[in-house]
């Protein structure tokens, strides 16, 4: 299999594995539960970051996923994808990573909200202290497989363009000049 596939095989499973990590990171983890109970506007736990994604775009990544496995897999394995289906390939892991920065940012947001109302529930007497949240690790999984989706869509690109660039090899009986 060409590497430049390879690359985006990776890319799309460490973005699955980052999808399936939580969005947030609290101590107070434990506590959201109880806070929600009295707070309803408060979350009752940290959904994955793929459980904070509109229904949609859930459906979309999905497509995404499948069309970048799918154009990997196109023979013959051992040659670069096809300049269209490579460039395809690098457009998708830059789009997804760009919408991955813009959900960081949204969730950053989310943790500063989380965190006022860890606040809240410490001077009410609810939990024993102001816990802090933040954006999971998971953001920089997705962050590396998208962008490894990406790279891997530039090298087939790249290796496709060379072999188009470079001169035919001549055919079988004829002399080479």
């Amino acid at each position: 299999m060409h590497y430049g596939r390879i690359v985006a095989l990776i890319g799309v499973a460490l973005g699955i594995v980052g999808l399936a990590m939580p969005g947030l990171t609290s101590d107070g983890e434990e506590a959201m539960p109880a806070i929600n109970q009295a707070n309803p506007d408060f979350p009752d736990g940290i959904p994955t970051i793929w459980g904070g994604l509109d229904g949609w775009v859930q459906v979309l990544v999905v497509i995404v996923l499948v069309v970048v496995v799918a154009l990997a897999f196109r023979p013959p394995l051992k040659r670069p994808e096809d300049r269209i289906s490579a460039l395809t390939t690098t457009v998708l892991g830059v789009v997804f990573l760009a919408y991955a920065v813009v959900k960081y940012l949204d969730t950053v947001d989310d943790a500063d909200a989380v965190e006022a109302g860890f606040a809240q529930a410490f001077e009410l007497g609810l939990i024993p202290a102001a816990f802090t949240a933040s954006a999971g690790v998971g953001f920089i999984v997705v962050f590396i497989g998208t962008g490894l989706v990406a790279i891997g869509g530039l090298l087939g690109f790249m290796a496709a363009t060379k072999d188009d660039d470079a001169p035919a090899a001549p055919a079988e009986g004829e002399a080479a000049a």
